[in-house]
């Protein structure tokens, strides 16, 4: 294969990669709703169905598959690590600009029992602060993109039951997510982005408990705003008071999300620095032409790590980034291939 051909195939794929190859046909919301089965069965399927989707049909087939989900017979156990499965793989196939509303969505929707999970699960993942490598938030950067998270949310979830303890689980994601648990200031702004009636319960009593600050780590007063019963440990792995919850590699999504909301926040006029990269912009370069994601020698080096496929490429253009890494075992309902 001659230089051109490997360059446009890797192009390609990392058009394909992000859902943004030109003249792709979106599939109908119908044709989506007659895999719900399937998504639930299988979640690492929900990602593909969610790429073949407009932005405004994502949102509502998320619904119904959350929906689907808490109709599920069985245990809070069983369907919260469904839940956690569902919306990683669903977020991981965001729309590019979409990622916010929904993350709204989920918190809007998944039943306050799961949010346990769920909260955890992307805050060590796809809202990770340091989920994409190549972007470096500062305190201030993560902090104004964890208040356009809340003020998303917040307005999602304000008709919703238990809207006070939704709002919650999602701040929770963002300290969580922030690295740093125990940076006051952080934790403050995120506390302070939530509803007016619930931030003293947050502060005082749901927060130091669900994040073990002084105390035996539970969610049971946050859960006990919400009236349901708490679930007895299944087994030794699921605890929903002292929970270790599933953890999703960030490599299963490719990048991190808060990029593309911050992204979107400042697309709609708002005030992130522009100094923060957002690598959904920038991965996919017009053939040619470079840009802030390297020239595509870079690209192709990058596909070439990922697939650990040799590719021949002229002198002076090869990829720096080193020897292949090998993926991290997967997890249940999880694929690294």
């Amino acid at each position: 294969m001659n230089k051109i051909a490997v360059a446009l195939v890797a192009s390609l794929l990392v058009a394909v990669a992000f859902g943004q190859a030109n003249g792709s046909k979106q599939a109908s919301l119908a044709s989506a709703r007659a895999k719900i089965t399937q998504v639930i069965d299988k979640p690492e399927d929900m990602t593909d169905v969610m790429k073949s989707l407009s932005a405004e049909d994502q949102v509502s087939f998320l619904a119904e598959v959350i929906a689907a989900v808490s109709a599920m017979p069985g245990d809070d156990a069983d369907r919260s690590e469904k839940f956690v499965a569902v919306v990683n793989a669903a977020l991981s196939g965001a729309q590019k600009g979409n990622a916010l509303a929904l993350v709204a969505e989920v918190f809007a929707t998944v039943p306050p029992i799961a949010l346990c999970a769920v909260n955890e699960s992307l805050g060590a993942g796809l809202m990770n602060r340091a989920a994409n490598a190549g972007v470096t938030y500062t305190d201030e950067q993560y902090t104004k993109i964890a208040q356009t998270v809340m003020e998303k949310v917040n307005e999602r979830v304000s008709n919703e039951n238990n809207s006070g303890v939704r709002s919650g689980f999602a701040a929770l994601m963002l300290i969580r997510g922030s690295n740093s648990e125990s940076n006051d200031a952080i934790y403050d702004a995120i506390v302070a982005a939530m509803p007016a009636d619930s931030q003293n319960d947050a502060k005082v009593e749901w927060f130091p408990a669900a994040l073990g600050r002084g105390r035996e780590k539970t969610y049971e007063p946050m859960l006990a705003v919400t009236d349901v019963d708490l679930i007895a440990p299944k087994d030794e792995d699921f605890d929903v008071n002292h929970m270790l919850s599933l953890r999703m590699p960030v490599e299963a999504g490719m990048v991190g999300l808060l990029a593309d909301i911050s992204g979107a926040n400042a697309a709609a006029g708002g005030t992130m620095t522009d100094t923060i990269q957002n690598p959904l912009e920038t991965q996919a370069p017009t053939l040619g032409t470079g840009g802030a994601a390297g020239d595509t020698s870079t690209i192709i080096g990058r596909i070439q790590k990922e697939s650990e496929q040799p590719i021949t490429v002229t002198p002076g253009e090869e990829d720096s980034g080193g020897e292949p890494v090998p993926e991290p075992h997967g997890y249940r309902y999880q694929t690294t291939h």
